[in-house]
């Protein structure tokens, strides 16, 4: 067999296999018609996982409101909450383990005032090995984590909208 023959051999066989498994690109997030633009806001109007999800949501082709007034839709993040704490010690008592945990709840209200999500909540969590002799280099492992973990929770709360708004 001739390699060009065998190369779209393979890759006929593999699009078989995939859509035998049930796989599927994920579509784009879509509005409902009449949803109208989403304001997204928080108590800090300049919290990095606001701006990230006008990006994204932006990125995603939706109208994002500037502000309240020109807004069809709104998504409310209530409360955006850090916790870091110890997960295991060492025979000295020194820390060896920290875990961070980030928890955001949101509200998701819709062009008619209608709830879609009230108090919904997502936690993400992601632990990492703290070394206490080389204490220059944690702070800045703790600044990629928390860069990861938003970045993890703006497609999260992306994907809770999509599956929210499915319904209709």
């Amino acid at each position: 067999m001739r390699p060009a023959r065998r190369l779209t051999a393979t890759a006929l066989l593999a699009a078989l296999v995939l859509a035998g498994c049930g796989f599927a690109p994920r579509g784009a997030l879509k509005l409902p018609a009449g949803f109208g633009p989403l304001a997204v806001s928080a108590a800090d109007p300049y919290s990095p996982l606001v701006e990230g999800l006008r990006r994204d949501l932006a990125r995603a082709g939706l109208a994002v409101a500037e502000g309240e007034e020109g807004a069809g839709a709104r998504l409310a993040i209530r409360e955006e909450r850090w916790e870091t704490r110890p997960i295991s010690v060492d025979a000295f008592v020194a820390v060896r383990e920290v875990e961070t945990r980030y928890t955001v709840v949101f509200d998701l209200v819709d062009a008619a005032g209608a709830k879609r999500l009230d108090g919904a909540r997502i936690e993400l969590a992601r632990d990492y090995v703290y070394e206490a002799a080389e204490s220059f280099g944690n702070p800045g492992e703790q600044e990629i984590i928390q860069q990861e973990l938003r970045r993890d929770m703006q497609a999260a709360l992306l994907r809770r909208i999509d599956i929210a708004l499915r319904d209709d």
